[in-house]
């Protein structure tokens, strides 16, 4: 048995959704003052994270109000049938071989882009049709490889699962290494008073 890390790593570099403030890590002591001590700024929504409810529905659940049940579990991998750049993704666009399981996780490929400059700006993101199904299923999260389930700018497909309690988790990367049609996945955040969280994210490889 392994596991598949789908998280990006942190670090100075890290790109930021436009107009987030940027990541930045820095040494607050070092070894001359006896230990290395780190001071962190950023927003929660950088690299790999999870947007809880509050993020955009008032009295909504923050990251410490979800139950950690329902962020460990069996994942549906849907994967697209094409490469989409700058537009939605269609149920049609996607092969679905299996029953949809609670958790979701969305194999665009877009990851590939990360540390390109279309990475924010030409993303595919998630229709009003297939957000339609991903409800009707009640789905727990959905999970995807790019900055944001919506068109940059936008914030309906938010908006829709936060406020059905779906949790959204955005920017997996490692997605070519999920062959399989279903993992068993964890969404780990942290125990946090806040609509967002860093995460790490990977599933079990059986």
């Amino acid at each position: 048995m392994k596991y598949i890390d789908l998280s990006h790593k942190l670090n100075k570099d890290t790109q930021v959704y436009p107009g987030d403030p940027k990541f930045v890590i820095e040494k607050f002591s070092t070894a001359d003052d006896d230990y290395f001590l780190s001071n962190i700024n950023g927003s929660p929504h950088t690299g790999t994270h999870i947007d809880a409810p509050y993020h955009y529905i008032k009295n909504g659940k923050k990251v410490d109000d979800l139950d950690i049940n329902t962020l460990i579990g069996k994942a549906t991998i849907l994967k697209t049938k094409r490469e989409i750049v700058n537009d939605s993704i269609n149920i049609k666009d996607i092969d679905i071989k299996n029953p949809i399981e609670k958790i979701v996780i969305l194999k665009t490929e877009w990851y590939k882009h990360w540390g390109n400059d279309d990475y924010f700006t030409k993303n595919p993101y998630i229709s009003n049709e297939l957000a339609d199904m991903l409800i009707e299923n009640k789905v727990k999260g959905v999970a995807i490889d790019t900055c944001s389930v919506d068109k940059i700018g936008e914030t309906k497909i938010h908006k829709r699962f936060l406020k059905n309690d779906i949790w959204i988790v955005e920017n997996l990367t490692n997605l070519n290494k999920l062959s399989k049609n279903n993992y068993y996945s964890y969404f780990i955040p942290m125990n946090i008073d806040a609509e967002a969280s860093y995460i790490r994210a990977f599933v079990k490889d059986e």
